[in-house]
């Protein structure tokens, strides 16, 4: 790779927008960065690296009021609803396993299970995560239909394993909804499986990001020694 060519990735991949913060700031980042564009942390070359460590996600929910404060949480009458324990549990577990996923898909690094010379540290968080659900009626009841399923913001920390220095920040909002020219014209219906096939679609498209993202990174890196 030519001088010239490198100036332009690192100029690329540094590029800082304005409105995003990082994960570790503990602050809601501003979706302004579609497709997780990586905002570089320093001017830094980052050190090589051939594996990857992915560390589990962490989650943060809009709050929103509980369903006996409002009409049971018929919908039309609210756009928001809690999200019980067990969904959450199945959420983290999903977009563990599928961002792993599809990071195991390059050819050009490994997965790794711990940081160190040589390992780039990815520390994903979904933020501001809002379900547009309502809870499942029971059956018999009128079926309702949603045109999105509810939001979150994908923040990703990326870390040297060595030395904990971040090397840079990518976020990115997207909402969970109905591919249009469907039969039900994009409409999702509002069960665990619709909506959990809807969920997982968007972690996908998260992923394979991801992944791009990575070997950007490792594309400027320094050498190895």
């Amino acid at each position: 790779m030519n001088r010239r060519s490198l100036v332009f990735l690192l100029a690329a991949l540094g590029a800082m927008l304005a409105g995003c913060s990082t994960a570790s700031s503990g602050s809601i980042p501003e979706p302004r960065n579609p497709g997780l564009k990586l905002q570089g942390a320093t001017d830094a070359r980052p050190a090589a690296f051939d594996r990857v460590l992915l560390e589990p996600v962490q989650l943060q929910f809009r709050a929103v009021a509980p369903l006996a404060a409002t009409a049971a949480g018929i919908p039309g009458t609210r756009t928001a609803f809690p999200v019980s324990e067990r969904a959450r549990k199945a959420l983290a577990a999903d977009t563990n396993r599928i961002l792993r996923e599809e990071l195991g898909k390059s050819t050009r690094f490994e997965l790794t299970e711990q940081a160190g010379p040589g390992v780039l540290v990815i520390r994903p968080a979904l933020r501001d995560i809002v379900s547009r659900t309502p809870p499942e009626e029971p059956p018999g009841r009128s079926e309702v239909l949603l045109d999105r399923v509810g939001e979150a913001t994908l923040v990703l920390d990326f870390v040297d394993g060595a030395s904990g220095r971040l090397l840079g920040t990518a976020s990115d909002r997207r909402s969970a909804e109905g591919s249009f020219g469907s039969a039900s014209f994009g409409a999702i219906r509002a069960n665990s499986v619709e909506v959990g096939q809807e969920v997982r679609r968007v972690l996908r498209r998260w992923g394979s990001s991801l992944r791009k993202r990575a070997e950007q990174l490792q594309a400027v890196a320094r050498p190895l020694d």
